[in-house]
């Protein structure tokens, strides 16, 4: 085991040439004199529901805080049973999407797990410290995961694989045939949804949990209802495999928010079909604003977000060199975007994202990049 370990830290590392940088958080007690607009996240640009805001601060004047949360959660399970038309015994309640990806990794023996790639770092530092090995998945030309087939046509074998729909950065879906491709080859299969909502006409693989017990989906209240600083996610798969993962899952970090928004969550998950249909215009409206700037790039984008690259060349006479002081200038007029070097899977070559969020802070963006990177325009 000693030697697997070290195996996969070896090729963690090499797939981290430098840690990403975090997102900028001041202390708590700041944030109401700071008034930047935040494109760093990937959450629900509507915001946190008012329901959700309500419920929890009932809970704290009800004394949330004196209670030990239900490490079984079971009125959010029924919950999610009743929203997803699946037995209770289908779902699985942690804390962060990492959390849910240890809980399925750590239940199977190690071994070589294919990652899509880019992805966030947490991936990798999350499996490889579990005792895998990591294999990358990628087209860079168009960064949309490839099938299985083209990975046993490369002579690569794996044992499991960690997809997502959509994918973070690159912002693509995951198609059906494709991962039935990997259900086919993997002894286990995870998908990360957790902003599945918020994307570009984007299907939920959860449906098909049904027919295929190695198939664990991945989801996430924090960025579909706008709350990254309360982490309630789920894993949902058939009830045999749940009970499987169960044996090995530290519930501890259950925490009592999956039981204060639970009944909120049922009541908000039909709504967010006006989220979706607001991103089914703004989206493309933000792809091609952000196209239209000088020296930025992008690559297609079915989510919330949008990746970029920003470059100061071929002749142009352009006010920005590079995305490290593209991103400076920004938060000076206060825009915070998310820099991506370090990020696995992708050259250190000026890549940046861009979230999508409301018309009204989108077009102050833009205004402000054509400001910033062209002010003679």
């Amino acid at each position: 085991m000693e030697f697997a370990n070290e195996t996969s830290r070896h090729s963690a590392l090499a797939l981290i040439p430098e840690f990403p940088e975090q997102v900028l958080c001041p202390p708590y007690e700041m944030r109401d004199e700071i008034s930047w607009i935040d494109f760093s996240g990937t959450d629900n640009p509507f915001g946190m529901p008012q329901s959700f805001n309500d419920a929890i601060v009932s809970a704290f004047k009800n004394g949330i805080a004196s209670y030990l949360p239900d490490r079984e959660a079971h009125t959010l399970r029924s919950v999610l049973a009743r929203t997803f038309g699946m037995p209770v015994e289908s779902f699985l309640v942690g804390s962060t999407v990492s959390n849910m990806i240890s809980a399925v990794a750590q239940a199977f023996e190690p071994g070589v797990v294919g990652v899509s790639m880019p992805c966030p770092i947490e991936y990798i530092i999350t499996l490889s410290n579990l005792g895998h090995s990591i294999e990358r998945i990628s087209v860079p030309a168009t960064f949309v995961t490839p099938h299985a087939d083209a990975l046993e046509a490369q002579g690569m074998r794996i044992d499991a694989a960690l997809l997502a729909n959509p994918s973070y950065p690159t912002s693509r879906l995951l198609s059906k045939s494709t991962l039935l491709s990997y259900l086919d080859m993997c002894e286990w299969v995870i998908v990360d949804e957790r902003s599945i909502e918020l994307t570009l006409g984007g299907e939920s693989m959860a449906p098909l949990v049904r027919e295929h017990d190695n198939l664990i989906v991945i989801q996430s209240f924090s960025e579909q209802y706008a709350m990254p600083g309360v982490h309630v996610s789920y894993c949902i798969a058939q009830p045999d495999t749940i009970a499987h993962l169960a044996q090995f899952f530290d519930n501890t970090c259950v925490s009592m928010f999956a039981e204060v928004l639970a009944e909120p969550s049922a009541i908000e998950h039909p709504r967010l079909d006006s989220v979706r249909a607001f991103l089914d215009s703004e989206i493309p409206w933000m792809q091609c604003m952000l196209s239209l700037i000088p020296g930025i790039d992008i690559f297609p984008a079915e989510a919330n977000y949008v990746m970029c690259t920003y470059h100061n060349g071929d002749g142009m006479k352009l006010a920005v060199d590079d995305v490290n002081q593209l991103s400076s200038l920004l938060q000076l007029e206060g825009f915070l975007v998310r820099k991506l070097a370090g990020t696995p899977g992708l050259k250190p070559n000026g890549y940046f994202c861009v979230a999508v969020r409301t018309r009204q802070e989108n077009e102050k963006l833009i205004a402000a990049l054509r400001r910033i990177i062209s002010p003679s325009s």
